[in-house]
């Protein structure tokens, strides 16, 4: 078989436009922004770099953002949010503890979970009113089964109620400014 000389400038051409499609292929892709489109052209899903901290944000059909993954210097977060409110769910993990916190749909904190880093790693659950003010804050105790309710307008925790399980059966403690009020059995 005879081969022009042609034929082989041609063929080494082709050669060398394929292997730097291939290299550009397994290469990275360095951009600030990717912006991934259904077959409709709507944007479902961006990831970016905002204040320098990534993010993963992801969109319904109509264009509502639903879920948004960060990861910031205090640690990475996910917020779950309603298509039409504020309403939503964030889990997020810093440097003290892990949280998760429910919003109402006004954007308002109206309940979070988290563990107590000053308090030996106990969980806490705070109920918030509208205004996002603590209304109710529970946490476990730490010697006993039991959960103790605070006064939110004491946020030292001076002024409290506990509620423990002993050997002997439930106790109830009603404590303000460290010292027992009352006690019940």
């Amino acid at each position: 078989m005879d081969t022009s000389n042609s034929e082989l400038q041609s063929l080494a051409v082709r050669m060398e436009r394929l292997e730097k499609q291939y290299h550009w292929l397994k290469s990275e892709v360095v951009t600030e922004k990717l912006v991934l489109v259904d077959s409709d052209g709507k944007t479902r899903a961006t990831l970016h770099m905002t204040e320098e901290v990534p993010s993963l944000i992801l969109y319904d059909s109509n264009g509502n953002v639903r879920a948004i993954l960060r990861v910031s210097a205090e640690g990475p977060s996910l917020h779950l949010l309603d298509s039409t409110t504020k309403a939503g769910l964030e889990l997020s993990v810093g440097e003290a503890s892990p949280d998760v916190s429910l919003f109402d749909a006004n954007g308002k904190q109206r309940l979070s979970l988290d563990i107590a880093p000053h308090e030996s790693g106990l969980p806490s659950l705070t109920m918030r009113d509208p205004n996002g003010k603590p209304s109710v804050v529970a946490r476990a105790l730490e010697n006993s089964p039991g959960v103790c309710l605070f006064d939110t307008k004491n946020p030292d925790g001076n002024t409290s109620v506990q509620i423990t399980m002993e050997s002997e059966g439930p106790n109830l403690i009603c404590v303000k400014e460290g010292k027992v009020l009352w006690s019940a059995p």
